[in-house]
């Protein structure tokens, strides 16, 4: 039996990977309210591109207390209700407990280590396309390559993220492990700035749809060359042909909207703060230039009626 994990905020993100966990052998526990009853009754579905997986029965609780401690907590809800790691992160936690956090983003890790000491904290970053339709049941469209990085860096740290790495590896999702968090962010956002919050600004629109207005593919691939831009100033450059790559990729995503998107027309809140804010903020204070990402998130600010 691997490693005792707990999968806090059991989403189509948690799920998805939660699932994986499982099927290659680790005790796993879903902690989430809406899925609670479908997943006791009917267990977990997942629809994937790589693999269909159906868990009959799953392990899954509706407060941490009906955890326990366990050995990895995977964070994997919104940045939004990060306000509640305090109602259930110190019941999950050990002596020895590690967190992930996959959450979108700058700020998680950051609220984490208030309940975990910061060198047991560990960010990674989830490049995939998965939607829940409905609880308990799972379409995973596209990709799923993880990154792991330490929020501490250190010798230590990187090769704790290594050994994350090859656990997912066994979970059959591609895995790779960086030496520092802020790089990785950085690589995620160049994607999540501008489409999530294009598809936003648009009112909540799929990838597909975005491609069809008139100027907005060149908005986008202008809007990551400015966050590569802000990036680079922190220390932290992209891959050269990280804006062609992530371009290419999303014209074929077709249907998908992304999760701020499917936010945004559930009526639930939005992560501005993690995804734009605190990110834009950043990107000032090393000076970089960023008329197009600072008129998205007016846009965004405007769709949502923020001041």
């Amino acid at each position: 039996m691997g490693m005792k994990t707990a999968i806090l905020g059991a989403g189509a993100l948690g799920c998805y990977y939660g699932a994986r966990l499982a099927e290659a052998g680790h005790e796993v526990c879903f902690i989430g309210r809406s899925v609670f009853e479908p997943l006791r009754a009917e267990g977990l579905h997942v629809e994937s591109v790589h693999g269909d997986i159906h868990l009959p029965q799953v392990q899954v609780c509706r407060k941490a207390e009906e955890c326990g401690p366990v050995d990895l907590v995977i964070v994997c809800w919104k940045t939004t209700c990060n306000d509640q790691l305090a109602d259930y992160l110190p019941a999950l936690v050990g002596n020895d407990t590690e967190v992930l956090t996959f959450q979108n983003g700058m700020g998680n890790a950051e609220a984490i280590s208030a309940f975990v000491p910061a060198e047991r904290v560990y960010i990674g970053l989830c490049f995939v396309c998965c939607m829940m339709d409905e609880p308990g049941k799972i379409r995973h469209l596209e990709g799923g390559d993880i990154q792991f990085a330490p929020f501490v860096s250190s010798a230590a740290g990187s090769a704790r993220a290594r050994e994350f790495a090859a656990m997912f590896e066994q979970a059959r999702i591609v895995s790779t492990a960086f030496d520092h968090a802020e790089q990785i962010q950085w690589c995620k956002l160049s994607w999540n700035i501008p489409f999530n919050g294009l598809c936003v600004a648009h009112g909540g629109i799929s990838v597909k749809k975005l491609f069809t207005l008139p100027g907005e593919d060149e908005r986008a691939r202008a809007i990551m060359e400015e966050v590569c831009l802000a990036a680079e100033k922190r220390g932290f450059p992209l891959p050269l042909d990280i804006v062609h790559r992530q371009m290419e990729r999303t014209r074929i995503m077709g249907e998908f909207i992304p999760s701020s998107a499917v936010d945004y027309l559930r009526g639930r809140p939005v992560e501005y703060d993690a995804i734009w804010g605190r990110t834009l903020e950043r990107a000032h204070a090393a000076g970089a230039e960023v008329p197009h990402w600072d008129k998205l998130a007016a846009d965004i600010r405007a769709r949502l009626n923020l001041a």
